[in-house]
């Protein structure tokens, strides 16, 4: 499932140097992941199955920056879905313009809850990750 999201850039999302500084990237990219979760029937198969899930790996790409005001299309494309990991893509854009702010790839472990070690991604679990709610 593709999804985008906007989120618009707030004052206190800027830091002194008058952009949004780096770290901020990163956390209205989890923002956007988390409302991609919220649209689809991911964390409930996981609740349901007492598992979790942690982020193992980002690597990202700044490119331009973004100033208050700005409002960002965040969109989530599945890269990859392994035994016990799955990879997103993710890009940011201008909503005005287009352009590309940033881009990351993003890995997560599916976790059990009880074990902390890794669960394994069956077809349910790519399913519910990949399926919007109805």
């Amino acid at each position: 499932m593709d999804f985008s999201t906007d989120i618009k850039i707030r004052g206190f999302h800027i830091d002194v140097f008058g952009h949004m500084n780096n770290a901020r990237y990163l956390e209205l990219m989890e923002e956007a992941r988390w409302r991609y979760i919220d649209a689809t029937n991911f964390q409930e198969y996981l609740t349901k199955n007492n598992w979790g899930f942690a982020v193992v790996n980002i690597n990202i790409s700044y490119k331009r920056p973004a100033h208050n005001g700005d409002v960002l299309t965040f969109s989530q494309t599945i890269k990859r879905m392994g035994n016990s990991s799955m990879t997103i893509d993710q890009v940011m854009t201008k909503k005005s313009t287009g352009e590309l702010v940033a881009s990351a790839e993003v890995t997560f472990v599916v976790l059990d809850l009880a074990t902390h070690r890794p669960a394994r991604i069956t077809d349910e679990i790519k399913d519910a990750f990949s399926t919007p709610k109805s």
